[in-house]
């Protein structure tokens, strides 16, 4: 007789997986999308919490070019489903010497303080020289690379003649288009979301400054939880059910194949085929029994880096901004970065914040603002290492370190996600931001096939691109392996 026709489960509702759901649902199959936590979103979603609405993750659109393409290819009108609003004042970096630098489009971007008008025209020049070399690699990377699964061959069919640039150091790149170092130390900062010194970066990261110079940095209208809201509607009009508070605890394994899951409640699930967008890390320590996990996973989850830990400290009340700026630095000169990445004892000397209110008056009450920083976090091995009284510490310092510059606020509401929030409840692998870390040798992301009969890994840990569109397209290419192999 022949068997019943099993479910697809996809573990995760975030980007990757409610992208991969929808991606299999088109086709009919039938899926079982299991969320742990209470709501769906992941790490691009929003928190509404005594009249401000805080990110959960993502914090902007970039690439937005990119994100339409993923929507096409999942039947909707990005346009319509997800109106974006253009960051008119994107990127604004104040140094030590009162050096004050405006970073967007060339034509538009302006120094402050000394030498204002030379430094001005040397940073136009250098933006205008960076983006005409590097448009080409760009582009190739938006038709070429991002939206296919990833491909050693295909990678360097594609870009062998840029390989040498791709591979140099950031820090190197960056002093070549910009002598100044007040204009090096801000275009450096455009790196700082990395949560590593631009020493240790290869210049392939500074694919980030060229689409803002492309494309702009944009919100969506109705918050960054837009996009993965208009996801779940899809899948709702298909008749896909996501259900939220189902843990996955394991992945059942029988004869070198997926033969199922079991959820925290014992609850067993049969399946023949389940696409897991946590982290592969995750899957290899938690979720597939020892025994099964393929050499190669054990290889990459021992090898691959993880990337940076910190805390989110969201704060809604009344601050007098000194400018409309979405993304505001104080920063050292560039070689001094990574000190920003370090964990202080006290009050931290440099700073960084987004005001997402700035541009959607609507995430805080009339006369309201929302400001969101992200404090470092070093010196341990493990999330479950860190304790309430560290983020105690580093919530104290930070504030002070914002009331210096911004010497006139009222706090109504503060939120912190710390390591053990963001692992324990976000459910990211140790609390690390991305999975691997951004810059890694793509060698060392997890696959999507693997060598377990079934089983697909989506999400930052096999993509770790940047920001929303490389993790729909994990999901979407997870999705196509699976219904390419499907039994």
């Amino acid at each position: 007789m022949p068997q019943p026709a099993l479910p697809v489960i996809v573990i995760g509702a975030g980007l990757s997986g409610l992208s991969a759901a929808l991606a299999l649902a088109r086709t009919g199959r039938d899926v079982e999308l299991l969320e742990a936590g209470n709501t769906i979103g992941g790490c691009c979603s929003n928190t509404q919490m005594d009249g401000y609405t805080f990110n959960n993750g993502a914090v902007y659109v970039a690439v937005p070019s990119l994100l339409r393409r993923a929507f096409d290819q999942l039947e909707l009108d990005f346009d319509s489903e997800v109106p974006l609003l253009p960051i008119e004042h994107p990127h604004e970096t104040h140094l030590d010497d009162g050096t004050v630098v405006h970073l967007s489009a060339p034509d538009s971007t302006r120094v402050e303080g000394p030498q204002a008008s030379l430094r001005t025209k040397l940073l136009r020049d250098g933006l205008r020289d960076l983006q005409r070399d590097w448009q080409p690699i760009y582009h190739r990377l938006l038709d070429e690379i991002l939206p296919f699964e990833p491909s050693l061959p295909r990678t360097l069919a594609q870009l062998w003649r840029y390989l040498p640039t791709l591979a140099g150091r950031a820090d190197r790149l960056i002093a070549r288009y910009f002598p100044d170092p007040a204009l090096q130390a801000a275009v450096a900062s455009i790196l700082l979301y990395t949560g590593t010194a631009p020493q240790r970066l290869s210049a392939s990261q500074l694919i980030g400054l060229l689409a803002l110079l492309e494309e702009g940095f944009h919100l969506p209208r109705k918050g960054m939880g837009a996009i993965t809201a208009s996801l779940h509607r899809a899948l709702q009009s298909l008749g896909v059910r996501v259900r939220c508070g189902c843990k996955v605890e394991r992945i059942d394994v029988a004869h070198g194949a997926v033969s199922g899951v079991i959820l925290a409640g014992g609850e067993r699930i049969a399946a023949r085929e389940v696409i897991a967008t946590c982290a592969g890390f995750s899957v290899v320590e938690h979720l597939l029994p020892p025994a099964a996990v393929p050499r190669a996973m054990q290889r990459t989850a021992r090898k691959a880096p993880l990337s940076h830990r910190a805390i989110a400290i969201q704060l809604g009340g009344q601050f007098e901004l000194p400018s409309k700026s979405f993304i505001v630095n104080h920063v050292p000169d560039m070689a001094e970065q990574g000190e920003i990445h370090r964990a202080t004892s006290g009050e931290p000397r440099w700073l960084s914040w987004t005001s997402p209110s700035e541009v959607l008056s609507g995430l805080a009450p009339a006369g309201k603002a929302v400001i969101e920083l992200y404090a470092p976090v070093s010196g341990i091995a493990h999330a479950d290492e860190w304790t309430p009284a560290m983020t105690e510490h580093a919530l104290a310092g930070h504030l002070a370190a914002l009331q210096r510059r911004l010497p006139k606020f009222q706090i109504d509401t503060a939120r912190t996600l710390d390591p053990q929030t963001f692992a324990h409840q976000r459910h990211l692998h140790e609390g690390a931001l991305y999975g691997v870390a951004p810059g890694t040798n793509p060698n060392l992301y997890f696959p999507h096939r693997t060598a377990l009969q079934g089983l697909y890994l989506a999400g930052q840990t096999t993509f770790p691109g940047f920001g929303v569109p490389s993790a729909m397209f994990s999901g979407l290419q997870a999705a196509a392996c699976l219904l390419a192999e499907g039994r």
